[in-house]
C-alpha cells in the first residue's frame, strides 16, 4: 500500500471519529490541545510540508504555530482545508517525507481515539507502516551514539536496530512500539515492557520527541 493511500485511509478514519465526537475534548497525548487543535495541526502540517516550510521543528513550535493560526475555525472548515491540502500534496507521499506524514497521521489518529474513548485499528497495517520512519530514526541514533544494538520482536517479525549483534531485546506489539517511539509513554511504562535485560542504555533514544512524565493508558 502506498504512503498516499495509507495516509488517506487514516485521514478518513479521523474524519469519521471527529464527525461524531466532541471537538473540544482534551487530547492527553498532546498537552494543551483539543481534538480540534489536532485537526488544525494535521491540516496545517500537510500544507507546510508541501510548501517545505519547516521553521519551528527544532524548537517544537512548528505544530503550535499551525494550531494558533487556525484558532477560531470550526471542525468543518479544518476538514475542508485538510482535504484541499491532501489533493495538492499527492507527489509529496512518494518522497522521504511521505513516511513521516504516515507516522504522524496514524499517531494522531490514536491520540484522537483515546481522547474520544474510541479505541480501535491497533492491528491495522497502517500501524506497521507508521513505524517505518521512527525505526529508521532510532537506528540512526543508536549508531551515532555508539550504543549497543537492540533486537525488537513484533507480531510480524524481528528487527535489529543499531550496529553489530544485539545485546538486548524488547518484545512488544507494533501499536505499543509506535506509542513508545512517539513519546506517548512514560519511562516507567517503557521499563515495564517485556525486556530481556535492563533497558537503560536505550531509553534516551526511544522516545523521539521526548517522553512523558505521567502515564498514558492508550
Amino acid at each position: 500500500m502506498s504512503n498516499a493511500v495509507t495516509y488517506d485511509a487514516a485521514r478518513r478514519r479521523i474524519i469519521s471519529l471527529v464527525t461524531d465526537g466532541d471537538p473540544e475534548a482534551p487530547v492527553e497525548a498532546c498537552p494543551g490541545w483539543t481534538v480540534r487543535d489536532v485537526l488544525a495541526h494535521l491540516a496545517g502540517g500537510l500544507a507546510d510540508s508541501t510548501a517545505q516550510r519547516f521553521d519551528g521543528i527544532a524548537d517544537g513550535s512548528w505544530g503550535e504555530r499551525q494550531v494558533v493560526d487556525r484558532r477560531g475555525r470550526d471542525t468543518g472548515e479544518l476538514l475542508v482545508e485538510w482535504e484541499r491540502n491532501f489533493q495538492v500534496a499527492e507527489g509529496l507521499f512518494d518522497s522521504p517525507v511521505g513516511a513521516v506524514l504516515v507516522a504522524e497521521v496514524v499517531s494522531h489518529e490514536h491520540d484522537i481515539r483515546t481522547a474520544l474513548g474510541q479505541p480501535g485499528e491497533r492491528d491495522n497495517v497502517a500501524v506497521r507502516a507508521a513505524l517505518t520512519r521512527p525505526l529508521q530514526e532510532v537506528d540512526k541514533r543508536l549508531r551515532a551514539r555508539h550504543l549497543p544494538a537492540l533486537r525488537i520482536t513484533l507480531e510480524h517479525g524481528d528487527r535489529v536496530l543499531g550496529e553489530g549483534d544485539p545485546v538486548g531485546g524488547l518484545r512488544t506489539s507494533s501499536f505499543e512500539l509506535l506509542r513508545v517511539l512517539g513519546g506517548r509513554r512514560s519511562e516507567e511504562q517503557v521499563r515495564a515492557l517485556d525486556w530481556d535485560t535492563d533497558p537503560g542504555p536505550w531509553l534516551p533514544v526511544l522516545s523521539l520527541f521526548g517522553g512523558r512524565d505521567t502515564a498514558l493508558v492508550e
